[in-house]
Parts: C-alpha cells; structure tokens; sequence
C-alpha cells in the first residue's frame, strides 16, 4: 500500500512538473547590455530602491524571481538607477501579474524623484492586455490584446524606446508601433511597478540602444 502511494505522488509530481509551461526564450534585441538581474542571489540587490516601513508595499527574491506585493500600501514601486544616463534604450523582462490589477515598467528621468520623473509605462494585465500609458493623465495611448493568460503564465515583454519611437514587443511578437513624444530624452533608471495585489518578475534586462 505505502508503495502505491509512493508511485501515485511521484506521478502526480510529474504530470504537475510536465504541465507548467517554460518561460518564453529572451528576445535578441541590439544593443549593449547596461544592467541585468535574473534575482537568483539569497538576497535582493541593494541597487534596486523602494520605499520601507510597515505601510510600505514589500519586494524580495524568492524562487529565482522578484515577488512584488502591493501589501499596505497604495501601491508597489521599485527602481534601479544606470550607472549614467541614456537617450535610447530597451527593456525586456518576464512579468506574471498573477493576483494584481497590472504590472508596468518603464524608464525615468534624471532627477531627485524617479517615480516623479516619468512619462511613460508599459503595462501588463492578468487578461492578456498590454498597454502604453501616459502617466501624467493616467490613460492609454495604445493597447494590444496578446490573448494569454498572463495571470497563469510568464510573459517576456520588451519596451524599445529610440528618439520618438515606440516598440512593444511580447513574446518576440511586435504588438505596438508608435510615435511620441513622451519617450524622447535622457533615462537615469528603470521603474516597475505594480497594483491592486501580488505579482512577479524575473529576468530584468536593459540594453543602450546604438
């Protein structure tokens, strides 16, 4: 009987382990590489800022991944500055906002405030949604249904931003194309952030466009 059960959890084990999907391959995108973070040390890295306290929202590397929770909080932001600013750059990383109402990421400006300091976001939601938004007015200035369950499954999104021009791509997929400019001007850093519950992140890569 103990041997029955035995093989019945390592088949269950197995069949759980078989059926959860790998993350999607990192996109080859141009550029040099100015700042990485895959978070698999015990620890998270002290360059990534974010507010403390009992009221603050909470960050750790747990599992490999950065676990974002909004917590008490009114909402959950983390930056990481460059070691000099750019004009043009690229991110790409895995997001999975899996209890939350989305996730964004984006570059700010030079400046005392970084959360102060941007223009722009790339938003992810749980239903598949992915959106450029204008952080000033809060609304969308494009979108794409990418048709995942983004809550469930890794997606790898990455956000080129050169003089005036947009890219968004999921999943080496371009979903937007678009001019502006609110991406123009020197980045100091990477902002992410997240809201309304839980979330993760993972494989944080950004790279000085030529």
């Amino acid at each position: 009987m103990k041997l029955h059960l035995l093989l019945c959890l390592l088949l269950a084990l197995t069949t759980a382990h078989a059926a959860e999907k790998k993350p999607p391959k990192p996109m080859r995108l141009k550029g040099d590489v100015i700042l990485a973070d895959d978070f698999k040390a015990e620890k998270l890295d002290e360059k990534w800022t974010f507010a403390k306290g009992e009221q603050a929202a909470k960050f750790e590397a747990a599992a490999g991944t950065l676990l974002m929770d909004q917590a008490a909080a009114k909402g959950a932001v983390i930056w990481r500055a460059f070691d000099a600013p750019v004009e043009d750059a690229s991110i790409q990383l895995l997001v999975k906002p899996w209890t939350c109402s989305w996730i964004a990421f984006g570059f700010y400006a030079p400046g005392e405030r970084p959360g102060a300091q941007r223009k722009i976001n790339i938003a992810v939601t749980p239903k598949g949604v992915v959106a450029v938004r204008d952080v000033e007015s809060q609304t969308n200035l494009k979108t794409a249904n990418i048709r995942a369950d983004a809550a469930k499954e890794w997606q790898r999104v990455a956000f080129e931003s050169k003089g005036d021009k947009i890219t968004v791509l999921v999943n080496d997929q371009t979903v937007i194309e678009f001019k502006t400019e609110l991406t123009q001007g020197p980045k100091a850093g990477v902002l992410l952030n997240l809201y309304g519950g839980k979330g993760s992140v993972d494989e944080v890569e950004v790279k000085k466009l030529k």
